[in-house]
């Protein structure tokens, strides 16, 4: 019964109404009852079924523990136990609708699309800058208020690419992401995988934020490739090289695209500094495509763009304890999430605190911006109109 809520967590929470539900979980609004806040309280289905669920949940948990003190990035408020011991709890940020909905709406406008991108890019570069890669960018997992601010959830598929490794050794071992988000190594089993990967990514969401639809919509992995050949050309050997994978040759022979399709015809509707971003991310090698940080000076998000509020992760890369390399038994996982509960109660409080001086910086960095801020404040009726019907 996926709707059923554990005693334990009705005692905490007043539960309002049902948000969405996934392949691993269900989501409500909900009210805290001792503090009034309202979170978003996700019900992870027998997270500990099998070790590769538990393990997701461990990585999601986990590293969103690290990574919470950046405003693009949701937070964890805590993490209540079920009284099965086989469902979990996890309470984030309230965010009133996501990207994917949004796009549905066709209701943005040219400087919600690059306040969007822009604060993703920032999210990437503090998330790359701790050694990790998201690996699973799509519009379902970008959360958004009425203002277009914006999270970045859902870190089940989160990596680690720093644990005693380099970014050359580190291999891609489960499924990633969303077929329409996928880059081309992804999809051609590479061994090797970089922040390239989500890049790609931010590309494809550009794109489909536009167009109001997918930018490469392939109905399998093979007309995926195709399709992005389509777009990119028939890649050279160096490109081949370049992903590191045994079946990308082969792979190649059978998807090379039948009719080249130019990106600007594709993708009429973008503004040229935004076509030109796309085609930047749009390298079929990975190594190509840079790096978030070097996004974030692109003309498209320059109206945005403030180094100093762009921040690194700050301590160096990020471990949790267990190597992603590394798969224990489901309850294994399920006892290091239970031993962590008291410690996200103490970084939720610290984290409010530090939240109270964010707020106070993002006032002054708002001013700065404030000109194009006026313009993009007059264009957001239509999407808090949009947000409250969704």
């Amino acid at each position: 019964m996926a709707d059923v809520i554990d005693p334990r967590v009705l005692r905490r929470f007043d539960v309002c109404q049902k948000l969405g539900q996934g392949a691993y979980g269900i989501v409500w609004k909900a009210t805290q009852r001792k503090s009034g806040a309202v979170v978003a309280l996700k019900k992870c289905f027998e997270a500990f079924r099998c070790n590769v669920d538990a393990q997701r949940t461990f990585r999601e948990v986990m590293y969103l523990r690290a990574l919470s003190g950046h405003e693009n990035i949701v937070k964890i408020h805590s993490v209540v136990r079920a009284d099965n011991d086989k469902d979990l709890y996890i309470t984030f940020d309230y965010m009133e609708t996501d990207l994917n909905q949004v796009i549905k709406a066709r209701i943005l406008e040219d400087i919600h699309i690059r306040y969007v991108i822009y604060q993703l890019l920032k999210a990437l570069k503090y998330i790359h800058s701790a050694k990790l890669l998201h690996r699973d960018i799509k519009p379902s997992n970008i959360l958004l208020d009425a203002s277009c601010r914006l999270k970045l959830c859902d870190f089940g598929l989160c990596r680690s690419i720093a644990e005693g490794e380099t970014l050359e050794n580190v291999e891609l071992t489960d499924y990633v992401a969303t077929r329409w988000y996928r880059s081309p190594e992804v999809l051609m089993g590479s061994k090797k995988y970089t922040v390239g990967l989500d890049l790609w990514s931010v590309g494809c969401i550009l794109g489909e934020m536009f167009r109001t639809r997918p930018l490469l919509p392939g109905a399998s992995t093979m007309n995926q490739l195709e399709k992005i050949f389509e777009v990119t050309g028939n890649p050279s050997a160096r490109d081949v090289q370049s992903w590191q994978s045994p079946f990308a040759a082969s792979m190649v022979d059978n998807v090379k695209a039948s009719c080249r399709v130019k990106l600007d015809e594709i993708c009429h509707e973008l503004p040229k500094s935004a076509k030109i971003l796309i085609k930047s991310l749009f390298k079929l090698n990975p190594a190509k495509r840079g790096t978030a940080e070097i996004a974030l000076e692109h003309e498209y998000v320059a109206d945005f763009h403030d180094a100093e509020a762009e921040t690194a992760y700050p301590y160096g890369p990020i471990k949790i304890g267990i190597s992603d390399n590394t798969q224990l038994s489901a309850d294994n996982y399920r006892k290091e999430i239970y031993k962590s509960i008291d410690d996200i109660k103490e970084e939720s409080r610290r984290l409010r605190h530090d939240m109270k001086q964010q707020e106070s910086n993002q006032h002054s960095h708002s001013r700065r911006n404030r000109s194009r801020r006026d313009d993009m404040t007059r264009s957001t009726d239509a999407v808090k109109k949009t947000v409250s019907s969704v």
